[in-house]
């Protein structure tokens, strides 16, 4: 069990603005499985996409969600979570509720997303920075020429126009409800207004442009037409798959050296109370030894390839 732990350093936890509660922050980064294009930005996808995200918000009220974005083969979450327990209940009911609709749309079966890859983010910089990067998804990738044209579904157009995402959620044999979707301000930027938030949104946005333009020139490729993306067979997938090493958390050199001191102090004590937790299932009399805090136990780990969705 310990090769799979989840852990997470308390020491970097945020007050949010929303609740005024501590907070760690986490960007969440999970795939399609084969890389397949199945998350094509239909108008019935993004509603999908969308609803599932604002009735995960209504089921889970303690999570934050400052930016996030939908391509056709991965997504993005930048949130905001108390606990661990928290994040990984999140996470598992919204990408399992994603897998569910999303095949039922495609007419397919079996698993649709590969397990996430959730990074704690350790200083109000780097969270910045991440939200720049997720909001800058589609431009680097040479699919818009400015983050304002972006048709994926994304917190785009509330951080730049401060227009309402909403999306569709439906239970089985009821109504289909029209749900907004809440982007809660980043920690760092509560003080900011509304106005000066938002053209620092648009100075990160510009600046993304300006940073794609000449690559996008010197790789001779031209922006696809919305619609041409939207044509996209679901089941097909990229030439190419471009892959870059993820550091132990976003943060200063001296915040993954403590992450890795912290995960092998915490690995080693966690294993020693699972190899309890073992013997006590067998024999009863046994003492158990409780996990480590700030980990989550086995009940709640999950395997490397798990069920579509699992956190």
């Amino acid at each position: 069990m310990a090769e799979k732990l989840r852990i997470e350093l308390p020491e970097y936890a945020v007050q949010t603005a929303r609740l005024g509660a501590l907070m760690m922050i986490y960007e969440t980064t999970s795939k399609v499985v084969d890389d397949r294009f199945a998350l094509v930005p239909t108008e019935k996808c993004s509603e999908i996409l969308l609803g599932v995200l604002a009735q995960a918000q209504r089921m889970f009220p303690l999570i934050d969600v400052y930016a996030f974005h939908f391509l056709s083969n991965h997504l993005h979450l930048l949130i905001g979570a108390p606990t661990l327990r928290q994040k990984s209940a999140f996470l598992e009911w919204t990408l399992r509720e994603i897998s569910r609709r999303i095949n039922k749309l495609l007419d397919r079966t079996g698993s649709l997303l590969e397990q996430n890859h959730c990074i704690q983010i350790t200083t109000l910089e780097h969270a910045l920075e991440r939200l720049r990067y997720i909001m800058g998804q589609a431009t680097a990738q040479f699919l818009v020429r400015h983050p304002a044209d972006d048709i994926f579904p994304s917190s785009t157009p509330f951080l730049l126009f401060g227009k309402a995402v909403e999306g569709v959620f439906r239970y089985a044999n009821q109504e289909p409800m029209t749900l907004k979707v809440r982007i809660d301000r980043l920690p760092g930027l509560e003080e900011l207004s509304a106005k000066d938030h938002r053209a620092l949104m648009w100075t990160l946005a510009d600046g993304l442009a300006a940073e794609a333009r000449p690559k996008r020139k010197k790789a001779g490729v031209r922006i696809p037409e919305p619609e041409a993306l939207r044509r996209i067979d679901p089941m097909t997938r990229p030439k190419t798959r471009d892959r870059s090493p993820a550091p132990v958390v976003h943060g200063p050199k001296e915040h993954q050296q403590r992450w890795r001191e912290v995960h092998a102090e915490l690995r080693a004590a966690y294993t020693v109370s699972t190899l309890a937790y073992y013997a006590w299932q067998d024999d009863p009399t046994q003492v158990m030894i409780p996990w480590p805090a700030h980990t989550l136990p086995p009940a709640f780990s999950r395997p490397r390839r798990p069920r579509a969705g699992a956190a």
